[in-house]
């Protein structure tokens, strides 16, 4: 006989009695404390840009009401930790970067019924330091919601938990809290691009630009070692040769070249390339462009593949070797065009992809290796389609 499922009053309940807990761990791990949270009285569709896996409490902490969570699937399937998320605050639950219209109705089917909704926009935590791009579609749900959107931020979470690195740093948020609030009248009388571009403005942090007026110094326990997860292209020559020594001094194995990560989250040498992750970005997706435009694609050894069901559940589909070209990738016999595929990304670390091509989820991991160089090969890849057509 199928379990009756629980109430919203029962997760109204569960919410508001943790909530104690959650201002108090925001107040410990996040040096967050609101002097007056808020609290609404109709229904409220909260969006946040993202840039610790704790920025809900910081939302709990500066909002009184109750909340649903949206989050990706493969949260939920962390143990006891996604088990306890799922049966006591019963989240939005999706597909990271692939968002149906099942788990949309869901979301507005919440707030119909008298509930508060948070959404991070971008899905994923920043690994450069700037707020991440955000569709045209956050602007569309927020105008089929019919209710009072607020819009929250939070600033210096960057350097307490970039993408690239697993663990989280000691230290505070540098600010937190509402932006701006509009109403469903106000919602309705702007056009989606010029919502778009309200919520873009009201979301946006460079943690870079913010740390240059602040020069305030930071604590990296963890060391940096994780960025070459993510970042691996060595700024003076472009060669992938790059290792960590020391914990906060990256090396080139081929032409010597070193940069050294600082205590203010910069990083310096005796001669600079780049400064920031944003600038190291940008030097990365230039020179892998005009590899690809020359026809030099991407491929790794010992990259294993597995199908994920919708509780995130893995099916081991092989270890071998990950190719691509310019229409897509491929794996063995299988073959995954760009075309078909939605919302490859990055999970935290840098070592892992998530897609869903034709309906089906699947997932990639490597060991010490740099998976996120693919999502360049998947941008350029969009890019030539839409020059073609």
């Amino acid at each position: 006989m199928k379990k009756k499922a629980r109430s919203d009053k029962f997760y109204r309940k569960t919410f508001l009695f943790f909530r104690p807990l959650f201002c108090l761990v925001a107040k410990m791990k996040l040096g967050v404390k609101a002097k007056q949270p808020k609290k609404f009285d109709e229904p409220i569709l909260i969006y946040s840009n993202h840039t610790t896996d704790l920025d809900f409490l910081a939302v709990s902490a500066h909002i009184k009401n109750h909340f649903y969570l949206v989050c990706s699937r493969h949260i939920l399937a962390m143990g006891l930790t996604g088990w306890l998320i799922e049966k006591l605050f019963h989240p939005v639950a999706v597909f990271k970067g692939s968002v149906k219209g099942g788990e949309m109705l869901d979301l507005l089917r919440r707030i119909k019924r008298g509930n508060n909704v948070l959404v991070f926009c971008e899905g994923r935590l920043s690994h450069n330091g700037r707020t991440q791009p955000i569709g045209i579609a956050a602007a569309q749900l927020a105008k089929a919601a019919k209710c009072r959107l607020v819009t929250f931020r939070t600033d210096g979470g960057f350097f307490k938990q970039p993408r690239w690195q697993k663990g989280m740093n000691p230290g505070k948020l540098f600010d937190s809290g509402i932006v701006n609030e509009y109403s469903k009248e106000e919602l309705a009388a702007l056009s989606d691009a010029e919502l778009l571009e309200k919520i873009e403005k009201d979301l946006y942090t460079d943690a870079y630009e913010e740390q240059k007026k602040r020069m305030q110094k930071l604590k990296f326990p963890h060391g940096v070692g994780e960025i070459l997860n993510y970042y691996s292209l060595c700024p003076a020559c472009h060669d992938e040769s790059l290792v960590c020594k020391d914990g906060f001094t990256l090396a080139c194995k081929n032409c010597g070249y070193e940069m050294r990560w600082n205590e203010y989250g910069f990083f310096e040498s005796e001669k600079p390339i780049v400064k920031t992750t944003a600038e190291w970005e940008a030097l990365e997706q230039k020179a892998y462009s005009s590899r690809f435009s020359e026809g030099k694609f991407l491929a790794d050894d010992g990259v294993s593949l597995f199908a994920t069901d919708e509780a995130f559940q893995k099916t081991p589909l092989g270890t071998g070797t990950l190719a691509s070209s310019a229409e897509g990738l491929s794996f063995g016999e299988r073959s995954f065009p760009f075309s078909e595929m939605e919302g490859l990304e990055v999970l935290a670390g840098g070592a892992s992809l998530v897609f869903s091509s034709k309906g089906e989820h699947f997932l990639l991991t490597t060991d010490g290796g740099n998976l996120a160089k693919y999502l360049y090969l998947y941008e350029w890849g969009k890019k030539q389609s839409t020059k073609e057509s």
